[in-house]
């Protein structure tokens, strides 16, 4: 009797780790080798070059590879990310140049996956998640670097879904995603209002 309570308890255990587990974050694979990134205020992780002014540089936008897609094609994922990242850096004054001195902004989306398509009709929801990673160089030395998760959704009502209702989820989640990344990027570390 003994013997089997332990080995119920012990079972019981296993299954919670195992639950517990699979809802923690499992880490970004690093932008660039070399920096450390450590937690930001507005971005997951991100490193910043001592000496750099992020208002000062010109710009090229590289086109972020996209590794892992679920429920969305990739490629159109990719080229609203580049359309919404061009408006957003000419937004905040950010200068866009092809000289061999701009900064090169290049990234990786690790994984995008829409869920809640197939019960959407029942439930009224879908949701985006979004993981991403990526840097700043120029001339081979990293300026800024960083790592990002986004997750957005869309309260919906139940019944047929919207004819653009995908295209916004999108939108809203790469906007998110630059939101995080331009505030971080120009605020240049400077503290936390107090009070």
């Amino acid at each position: 009797m003994w013997f089997t309570k332990q080995i119920a308890l012990g079972l019981c255990l296993a299954l919670l780790m195992v639950g517990g587990s699979s809802c923690m974050h499992r880490p970004l694979p690093a932008p660039v080798s070399g920096v450390t990134l450590q937690p930001g205020r507005y971005l997951e992780d991100y490193y910043r070059a001592p000496d750099f002014a992020a208002g000062q540089a010109a710009y090229i936008l590289e086109p972020f590879a996209v590794e892992a897609a679920q429920g969305l094609e990739p490629g159109a994922f990719r080229d609203l990310l580049q359309t919404e990242m061009t408006q957003a850096w000419e937004a905040n004054g950010l200068k866009l140049q092809s000289s061999p001195g701009a900064c090169r902004v290049s990234g990786t989306i690790w994984r995008v996956r829409l869920k809640g398509e197939h019960l959407r009709f029942f439930t009224g929801k879908i949701s985006l998640q979004m993981e991403v990673s990526g840097a700043i160089t120029r001339e081979g030395k990293t300026l800024f670097a960083f790592a990002d998760r986004i997750e957005v959704s869309s309260p919906v009502n139940p019944g047929p879904p919207a004819p653009k209702e995908q295209e916004l989820l999108l939108r809203q989640a790469t906007r998110a995603f630059l939101q995080h990344l331009l505030t971080e990027l120009l605020l240049q570390g400077e503290p936390e209002a107090e009070g």
